[in-house]
């Protein structure tokens, strides 16, 4: 009967195993995490712009024509003529040129090359008009018998031309004269040496600065290419003229305030080749290009056209200049979102367009010129989320939830089981960001209650037992 009896046992045991089928032995607990997109920190920054307009620089070149230009080496006079070649393209020059001696054809005999043809005046000879400085015909119509007087040449030349167009308003004006004579109304031989007529020479100074003042040069300058003490050694035909044209090239640098005092200023000796070839070293670096500030009222948020974060405090503006680092401008500026076509340079001109889909638009006393910077910092929209989604139908008991770790309490969520599987937008309206664009996702879905919520960057994880296979 015992025996019976543990037999009997052992076969209830095991259907009583057999009878808790997967229910209670086929499930096992499980887990999904999850990963919301955290935010995305935009951050930029850029300059204002300016137009660097090149400076007007109007150059007479003033040469020898006399006979005795014969003396005057070829090395030299093709050095002379090179000098052109050595002016900064970044000028917008005009290089006009026209004999010492006055020919037959009066003020009107002069050739002039432009950076811009377009600009010169309608009332110039197209046949006078050149397009390289090859052109030039230096050192030709030779005029004999005519006394030199050169410093009184150029003041009737720029005289006769003053308001024809030729000079411009406001250019720099540098006259390039050379000579291997010297002035005879100035200078005159007095035993071994020479003398200087002071009366004569003054007279020249005040007309030249008269001109000056009338066309509001920039500068007046007489770059004296001549004799240095007759090209020690001596040579037959050159003539120096320390008292008439070095002098004069001396009285109209010192008329500049500002500039370096020197002594031999803006003379060159036309005994040496490398000398003249330096005539616009010290010129080119002297002007100064013209830069006109560019002044914004809107400046556009380049980082990105997606959504922002626009709530007070989330956006940063910086505003720095070469001289100061970043300093926040906590007023003085607005959002302004989807403006469309805009400008954003008010001035010198309006332009600049962008279409850009933010903006910062400053106030009237906030505009950005340059040389200031501008840094923008924002980041996408903080997202809410008010559901979690999981693959299977859970047994409630078992449904553990935790954000970043902390674990949830049941009264803080619930589950949607008579609504199924689902694809929602599992986004929430919260702290003033709205759900959308929305997050789609797809399963059996939990919903936290309205005093819990996940947000951008954080981590969820639940745990379960799934309610069967």
């Amino acid at each position: 009967m015992k025996i019976y009896w543990s037999a009997f046992l052992s076969l209830f045991l095991l259907l009583a195993l057999a009878g808790c089928g997967a229910e209670q032995f086929g499930t096992t607990p499980q887990s999904t995490s999850n990963q919301s997109n955290p935010l995305q920190v935009y951050q930029q920054s850029s300059c204002s712009g300016h137009t660097l307009i090149k400076p007007a620089v109007d150059i007479l070149y003033v040469v020898d024509n006399s006979q005795s230009n014969y003396w005057i080496s070829s090395d030299v006079k093709t050095g002379i003529q090179k000098t052109i070649a050595s002016i900064s393209s970044q000028f917008d020059y005009r290089v006009i040129g026209t004999p010492l001696l006055e020919t037959t054809g009066g003020n009107s005999d002069y050739q002039v090359l432009a950076k811009d043809p377009s600009s010169l005046p309608i009332t110039i000879p197209s046949t006078q008009v050149l397009t390289s400085s090859s052109q030039f015909t230096f050192f030709t119509n030779i005029v004999s018998g005519q006394p030199e007087a050169g410093i009184r040449r150029v003041q009737e030349f720029i005289t006769a031309h003053q308001s024809d167009g030729l000079f411009r308003q406001s250019a720099y004006l540098f006259v390039v004269l050379v000579s291997n004579g010297r002035d005879t109304e100035v200078e005159y031989p007095q035993n071994t040496q020479t003398a200087q007529n002071a009366a004569v020479f003054n007279t020249r100074k005040a007309s030249l600065l008269t001109l000056k003042t009338y066309l509001q040069s920039q500068q007046l300058r007489l770059f004296s290419v001549t004799a240095n003490t007759k090209c020690n050694p001596v040579r037959t035909g050159y003539i120096a003229s320390p008292l008439s044209y070095g002098a004069m090239s001396q009285a109209l640098y010192d008329s500049h305030s500002g500039f370096t005092p020197k002594a031999s200023a803006d003379h060159y000796d036309l005994c040496s080749k490398t000398n003249v070839s330096s005539v616009f070293a010290d010129v080119n670096s002297s002007i100064q290009q013209i830069i006109v500030p560019h002044t914004y009222k809107y400046w556009p948020i380049t980082s990105t056209d997606g959504v922002i974060d626009t709530q007070p405090g989330k956006i940063k503006v910086f505003k720095s200049s070469p001289s100061s680092a970043p300093v926040e401008m906590t007023s003085g500026w607005t959002y302004l979102p989807n403006p469309g076509n805009q400008n954003t340079r008010i001035l010198p001109t309006v332009g600049e367009p962008t279409t850009r889909a933010h903006l910062v638009e400053f106030d009237a006393s906030h505009y950005v010129t340059y040389p200031d910077c501008i840094s923008i910092s924002t980041s996408s929209n903080l997202e809410y989320f008010g559901y979690v989604n999981i693959p299977k139908i859970p047994k409630l008991e078992s449904v553990v939830i935790k954000i970043n770790g902390a674990e949830i309490p049941a009264s803080g969520w619930s589950f949607m089981a008579a609504e199924g599987q689902q694809n929602i937008n599992i986004k929430v309206a919260h702290n003033g960001y709205p759900n959308t664009p929305p997050v789609m996702r797809q399963g059996y879905m939990l919903k936290l209650t309205s005093n819990y919520y996940y947000k951008s960057g954080d981590n969820v994880e639940v745990f379960y037992v799934p309610a069967s296979n």
